[in-house]
């Protein structure tokens, strides 16, 4: 006869279960978020701190079996980056298993047959990256962080467990800590204020501001890197959602899948993928009763260099979600009246098949948008777990596409020879290559190519690999699609930038291999630097003109007291290496040279020879090398441009100083400065500055008519004014020069070039191309070209001229085909017109560089005509 389970005997048993469950009762410690931080998340006026963030994140940690948090490094300001892994205990337990298999998914080579791809499968998860807030004033994912970290570690619906069993959550709570402190500070600083939620005065990243999501494949910034190892080298995800915020004017919410037109190399799947996860979060988020949701709108899949877009190169499904914004955490009311369409997919607010559902106004406030996005967290989160199959087989499909396709179509590689102008930008260039995920060989014999021989240490990348993709959207040039808003109508604007071809923007020569060849090389675990090596016979040291790294070297030649001249004008003189050398070139006398030398060239790639004394004409070239005291014109309109400008600077080690609109209207500049940049912002932005009661009073107005004086006399009294891009307008404008816009005036229908790479020719006689080839690709982003001289003027104003010598043109764009990379109406306005000029005024000089020489921190090629500027601020006459 059976034994009779008694009531008490029953729950002892379960208790007993309970306790030897871990999972359970740890979840129960864990304080709600609203508990912890004291509010509900995305309350108004209530925005967690990043400190008190990062503290819950491990108190989770501490408390639950589903999650571990672990800091990727430290931000730009030295914050931590943290990343929280969550999924279920026994995936937990074997972390390193699973990361071995999204390895081993990613690279189809690394299988050794179909039943393994089948195992793999079978005991892998999709992986999926949540990216929360890169724009920082993009606030409310960061809020709603803890909330869903809450809800993965501590629930038990059927639908968190079926997450948990079948997926991995990597959780990004800021992408960006620093501004995410930044914001909060400054919105607390503004509660009740007039301005109260408004923009920030400074960039809410130290250098990039809402340009840190243009940065996924030059990896500039720290925080890119860090976020960059976990896609390409440790996690390999099967998806990545990053979530963002927009304008509130429209409607509510945007979700995949996207507008027209989209870029060739992404693979057809990548958009059916993106169609499903829109659909799913769409479905969920109007089942929940989210109004306001649209698609196929806005956003579109052509431009590269986004967290989401990146990632479409990598065989990654990339998601991106826009909720409208409110002031930070401060709610907004709007009436239906005041909500409008005349974007693109969307022409007026009102019903169409993209935005079944409009939102018909009322308040909308942080807690609206941080609902949203959570709906959409746990629906693509319940997609990849009933999906998983799906999404691990697509991840191998891909990638074993792209490695046949490297095989059987041109291009099969891309190589890039070693006899570069500037060995160092090819590092560079191959390090970011490599640190998303590219493979780079180097040949160990000499070869040939298309019926070409190469050298021993070519750099090789194969295209039969995963990320053909990717390396071939870097390498190739981008022909943007003409599209019309409609028939006959304005050209319709790209989302962002239309070209971004690496080895054009960073001056790096490199082939395209369009037969199959063969060629002995071994593959790079690391891009190796080429070293400074000193050649010929000689007791000084010359250090030819052409790597940017030569200004690095000057910089540290100035901090350790080595004097050095520079070669201003080309002579017949030849270095100890029996080579002519050319203008621009440094000349080191020995000496103390001799033992300083070999310390500073660390870590750089220049070009150095040992010389004799120079003769008599080209001693009298030579100007005494001073370092020059330079200025940074900033605003207090938290100006990218200045950001990347600054980057660029601290990367070649220029000392400066930063100059806000105080400091430039008190003068006195002359005697402080050599050298002032004015970073491309337009005129009356300089002048006018922010209005009254859109800030704080300390940073409202411009520099006034008074600054435009004070730039006046630093020049006339011998200062060097660059003005890089739109910043050419204010000495246009305002200072009696003998220089126009050459574009004033044209309308969209006429000329429109919102980003791409133009061919450009340089006067090889102007300081400020030495060192550089005859031609050049510069980045025009909306930027300018000029008309010079008297007749450029009108007659009435010649006479006030009378002090600005005639400009000398340094650069212009290219006659005929002037487009390189991208997309340009109107090119004709633009064929032959100088692009860069020098015009003297009194005692000094303004440098006009029309484009952006130093574009996001990713124009390698044109640096130097910005670092020749500098270097000429503070050249001096021997004697």
């Amino acid at each position: 006869m059976p034994k009779r389970i008694t009531l008490r005997a029953a729950f002892l048993a379960c208790a007993a279960v309970l306790l030897l469950s871990p999972s359970t009762v740890r979840s129960q410690d864990i304080q709600t978020p609203e508990a912890f931080f004291g509010h509900r998340m995305g309350a108004d006026y209530r925005l967690a701190s990043w400190d008190r963030i990062v503290e819950y994140f491990r108190h989770v940690d501490d408390r639950s079996d589903r999650v571990k948090v672990r800091e990727l490094g430290k931000t730009t300001e030295g914050r931590p980056l943290i990343l929280a892994e969550i999924s279920a205990p026994e995936t937990m337990a074997n972390l390193p298993r699973h990361r071995d298999i999204q390895r081993r998914l990613a690279d189809p080579r690394r299988m050794s047959g179909p039943e393994e791809e089948r195992n793999l499968i079978a005991g892998g998860k999709t992986v999926t990256l949540v990216n929360c807030s890169l724009h920082s004033t993009e606030i409310a994912a960061t809020q709603m962080a803890p909330e869903l970290l809450y809800d993965l570690a501590s629930g038990d619906t059927p639908e968190i467990r079926e997450i948990l069993d079948h997926t991995i959550v990597l959780l990004v709570p800021s992408a960006n800590p620093d501004g995410h402190v930044m914001v909060t500070d400054w919105y607390a600083r503004s509660l009740g204020k007039p301005w109260e939620g408004g923009d920030m005065p400074w960039l809410y990243h130290k250098y990039a501001g809402h340009d840190n999501n243009r940065d996924w494949f030059m990896l500039n910034l720290q925080e890119t890197r860090l976020l960059t190892r976990v896609l390409y080298e440790e996690w390999f995800p099967q998806i990545i959602y990053d979530i963002h915020q927009m304008g509130s004017a429209g409607p509510r919410y945007f979700v995949p899948p996207f507008f027209d037109p989209r870029d060739p190399n992404i693979p057809p799947m990548t958009d059916h993928l993106l169609l499903l996860a829109g659909g799913h979060m769409a479905a969920n988020l109007t089942a929940a009763g989210k109004r306001g949701v649209i698609y196929g709108a806005m956003y579109d899949n052509w431009w590269h260099g986004g967290f989401r877009s990146t990632v479409y190169r990598h065989n990654m499904v990339g998601l991106l979600t826009e909720a409208a914004s409110v002031r930070l955490a401060t709610p907004i009311f709007q009436e239906r009246k005041d909500l409008r369409g005349g974007i693109r997919g969307l022409a007026e607010y009102t019903m169409t098949a993209n935005f079944p559902d409009p939102w018909p106004g009322g308040w909308w406030r942080l807690r609206d948008i941080v609902e949203y996005e959570k709906i959409s967290c746990m629906s693509l989160f319940t997609l990849a777990a009933r999906y998983r199959e799906d999404f691990l087989s697509n991840t191998v499909s891909l990638a074993r596409t792209a490695v046949e396709r490297g095989r059987t179509e041109p291009p099969f590689a891309w190589l890039v020879p070693p006899d570069q102008r500037d060995p160092g930008a090819v590092a560079r260039m191959l390090e970011a290559l490599h640190a998303t995920g590219v493979e780079v060989h180097r040949s160990e014999d000499e070869f040939t190519a298309d019926g070409v021989s190469y050298p021993a240490g070519t750099f090789i990348l194969y295209c039969a690999q995963p990320y053909r993709a990717h390396l071939n959207d870097m390498m190739e040039v981008q022909k943007y699609p003409e599209r019309l808003r409609y028939p006959g109508g304005p050209p319709e604007p790209p989302y962002d930038i239309a070209g971004w071809t690496l080895p054009l923007q960073m001056g790096v020569r490199r082939v395209a291999v369009s037969s199959s060849f063969d060629c002995r090389s071994a593959p790079l675990d690391s891009i190796p630097r080429s070293q400074t090596a000193v050649s010929g016979s000689g007791g000084n040291f010359v250090v030819r003109a052409g790597a940017n790294d030569d200004f690095r070297l000057a910089n540290r030649l100035h901090r350790a007291g080595v004097p050095f001249r520079v070669v201003a004008a080309a002579t017949e003189w030849r270095d100890g290496a029996g080579r002519k050398v050319p203008a621009g070139s440094f000349f080191i006398p020995g000496g103390k040279a001799a033992r300083e030398l070999p310390r500073l060239f660390d870590g750089l790639s220049c070009s150095v020879a040992r010389a004799g004394n120079p003769d008599q004409k080209a001693a009298a070239s030579l100007r005494v090398a001073q370092a020059p005291r330079i200025a940074l014109y900033e605003s207090w309109s938290a100006n990218a441009d200045a950001g990347w400008t600054r980057l660029v600077l601290d990367d070649f080690e220029f000392p400066y100083t930063v100059l806000r609109n105080a400091e430039l209207r008190a003068g006195n500049l002359r005697n402080r400065f050599d050298c002032i940049i004015l970073p491309s912002h337009g005129a009356n932005a300089m002048i006018e500055g922010r209005a009254p009661e859109s800030t704080e009073p300390l940073y409202t107005g411009g520099i006034g008519a008074e600054g435009v004086v004070e730039l006046q006399r630093f020049v006339r009294e011998g200062g060097t004014l660059v003005c890089i891009d739109q910043a050419c307008t204010l000495p246009i404008g305002e200072f009696a020069i003998p220089v126009k816009n050459a574009l004033a005036g044209k309308k969209t229908e006429e000329f429109y070039c919102p980003g791409s790479i133009l061919r450009v020719r340089l006067n090889g006689d102007s300081p400020l191309s030495f060192g550089l080839p005859e031609e050049v690709s510069g980045y025009f982003a909306r930027s300018l070209a000029f008309d010079v001289g008297p007749d450029s003027t009108a007659k009435k104003e010649k006479d006030r001229m009378a002090e600005s010598a005639t400009p000398v043109v340094t650069a212009r764009y290219a006659d005929t085909g002037v487009l390189e990379s991208g997309w340009i109406r109107g090119e004709e306005h633009i064929a032959g017109k100088p692009a860069v000029a020098e015009v003297s005024l009194g005692r000094g000089k303004i440098v006009l560089l029309g484009f952006r020489v130093q574009y996001r921190a990713q124009s390698w090629g044109t640096f130097r005509l910005l670092f020749n500027a500098i270097q000429g601020s503070a050249l001096k006459k021997a004697g």
